[in-house]
């Protein structure tokens, strides 16, 4: 069995160029033997480039966060989003962009506990002022 003593393919007999590469074969019609390991080795693929473009989803409502709900995960999920433009991969860029909804999760479910205590401290503030009106009240 032949190999190619550039790339490591395997070669066809008699073969003066490698398929694969397109280097030259050894001269004498013989080619290089190479390792078992480095003829079945796999190689590992390219990672998938990032896609480059601004989630405008994802900055909007990073906005709306930022703005409305809660400032500081807000501004974080913000910048996060706007950095995963510029992620060298997809990976990367999907990781920047799920901690951005992460970010902006978290600041709506704070913002929304926070609305619903205020709404309930006001229906307290009222219901107790009524309550002292109608029990303290001596016109009534």
């Amino acid at each position: 069995m032949a190999f190619c003593s550039n790339c490591g393919k395997q070669l066809e007999e008699n073969a003066k160029f490698c398929p694969a590469c397109g280097a030259k074969t050894e001269t004498s019609g013989e080619t290089a033997e190479i390792p078992v390991e480095q003829a079945f080795a796999t190689e590992t693929p390219a990672p998938a480039k990032a896609s480059g473009k601004l989630d405008l989803q994802m900055l909007i409502y990073s906005i709306i966060n930022t703005v409305i709900l809660c400032l500081p995960l807000g501004i974080a999920s913000l910048i996060l989003t706007i950095l995963a433009k510029d992620a060298p991969s997809a990976e990367e860029e999907a990781k920047k962009l799920k901690t951005a909804k992460t970010c902006n999760i978290i600041g709506t479910l704070i913002a929304c506990t926070i609305l619903f205590l205020l709404i309930l401290a006001i229906i307290m503030i009222i219901g107790g002022s009524l309550l002292s009106l109608l029990i303290f009240n001596p016109h009534h």
